[in-house]
């Protein structure tokens, strides 16, 4: 069995994964760091650690040889504004894999975004782009990239924009698996991607990700 750690577990993905694993029988240890406790954690499999994530670099003993990291970090423009949105998204996330490498973690997956460009003049797909290209220069041994296009989740916090793509996406998902996935279909694939014999950078997109979340096995 493997183990892990999880950033981002209080999130729409992170919350649904912390689920999946708590039924998982692929992970026997499971390290969560987060701001606060994860009311989804139960059994003895997870540890909790209530973290500040300006500091992470000091949970290395947290962390140390486990197998994978799990990051589905992330904030939006509106909820955090354009500095804080790029604090949580890029500078956080890119502590998450940087303590990771350094504690001899061999796999990363990541929760990014369909679209992701480094080069794109917008904030947000122009961060994810700058992440998974950041991440791919630490060289981990596997290196998933989730690119989800809308999110399907009942969120704590209302979010318009997505409310109104999630009922104009619904008749398109009718026809094609292109646009939209499930937390928990993410969080499946997530889980899944660990299980595969491939290494290197792997970039799942939408239909990728609904794809492998069907190969379900505990």
């Amino acid at each position: 069995m493997s183990t892990a750690f999880v950033v981002g577990a209080t999130g729409a993905v992170g919350s649904e994964l912390v689920k999946l694993l708590a039924e998982s029988t692929k992970f026997s240890k499971v390290v969560l760091l987060a701001r606060r406790s994860v009311d989804a954690a139960t059994g003895d499999k997870f540890v909790q650690k209530t973290v500040d994530f300006d500091k992470l670099e000091e949970h290395s003993e947290d962390v140390r040889d486990l197998d994978v990291a799990f990051c589905a970090l992330g904030t939006t423009r509106g909820k955090s504004g354009a500095d804080g949105f790029y604090k949580v998204d890029h500078d956080y996330v890119m502590s998450a894999a940087k303590l990771a490498k350094e504690n001899g973690i061999k796999q990363f997956v990541l929760v990014s975004s369909g679209g992701a460009d480094e080069t794109s003049r917008f904030l947000y797909m122009k961060t994810k782009g700058e992440v998974e290209k950041e991440i791919g220069e630490l060289n981990f041994d596997k290196f998933i990239i989730m690119r989800p296009g809308l999110i399907e989740t009942k969120r704590q916090e209302f979010r318009l924009g997505e409310s109104v793509a999630s009922v104009l996406m619904k008749p398109l998902k009718l026809f094609s698996n292109r646009f939209s996935s499930s937390a928990t279909e993410i969080a499946q694939a997530m889980i899944n991607a660990t299980q595969t014999e491939e290494t290197g950078k792997h970039i799942w997109d939408n239909v990728k990700i609904i794809e492998e979340a069907k190969k379900y096995s505990a």
